[in-house]
């Protein structure tokens, strides 16, 4: 027969272990995951899928090009191909590759050189964790490094919303990723996001998702609550194939 002070010792640790679960939230639901990836169109897909295209408009702060940035990117060797018209109406063209921070950037077609190089590549990487970050935000949860508590329901205006609170250091598309995930159950999108990465974060309203090929889909349209930014992707494409020389010549 089990001691007392045995039975004691169990009754404590699994009040203790109840307590935790309540005050800090579920850390793995498997059933909400699977949810998302079915939303997003279902993780093999996104695993399998190794080209894509896109451009985006908008976002809150100045950027080193006007209008729309493009980009060619292969998620397997990390290559990406950035293009864009600066405010001096010149042509850009930024090659680098994700996993090494490398590049050359070429203006009207003219390799640039030292610390101009260095700047226009550096720029071309930010504005692509920048995009990225949102555009790929339904495949944060992928990674080695993702770490995530469930948080109680939310809700807004009418609609109920099941909310994760999300770190990855390192996603599939090389950058890291933190805040507060919106999602509605029934379909498995993500319809709010709340970035902390920030000092003065926006909290954005998620729609426009569009089926970019493969069979993923994903979102396009980012509207911040601060009523003047807002983010779309005119062009978001899952690609079979890319032509090399995109990624080595401008």
């Amino acid at each position: 027969m089990m001691d007392n002070h045995v039975k004691i010792y169990l009754s404590i640790l699994l009040s203790l272990f109840s307590y935790c679960a309540t005050s800090y939230g579920q850390t793995a639901d498997t059933a909400l995951e699977a949810k998302i990836w079915k939303g997003v169109g279902g993780k093999e897909n996104w695993q399998k899928a190794r080209y894509f295209m896109f451009s985006c408009l908008g976002g809150k702060g100045q950027h080193f090009v006007q209008g729309e940035r493009r980009y060619l990117w292969d998620k397997q060797t990390g290559d990406c191909r950035f293009e864009g018209i600066t405010a001096d109406e010149d042509t850009l063209v930024v090659l680098f590759n994700l996993k090494t921070s490398s590049g050359a950037a070429y203006v009207n077609e003219e390799r640039q050189e030292d610390q101009q190089a260095t700047t226009l590549v550096e720029e071309a990487l930010s504005a692509f964790e920048m995009d990225a970050n949102l555009l790929f935000l339904p495949t944060s949860l992928e990674g080695k490094d993702v770490s995530y508590i469930v948080e109680e329901e939310k809700l807004i205006g009418a609609k109920r919303f099941k909310v994760i609170k999300l770190q990855n250091h390192k996603t599939s598309f090389e950058t890291s990723v933190k805040g507060l995930l919106y999602i509605n159950e029934q379909t498995g999108h993500i319809q709010h996001w709340l970035p902390s990465q920030t000092d003065q974060p926006v909290y954005y309203a998620i729609s426009g998702f569009k089926d970019i090929g493969g069979g993923l889909v994903l979102p396009t349209r980012f509207s911040g609550d601060d009523s003047t930014t807002t983010i779309t992707y005119p062009l978001a494409a899952a690609l079979v194939n890319i032509e090399a020389h995109k990624f080595n010549r401008p």
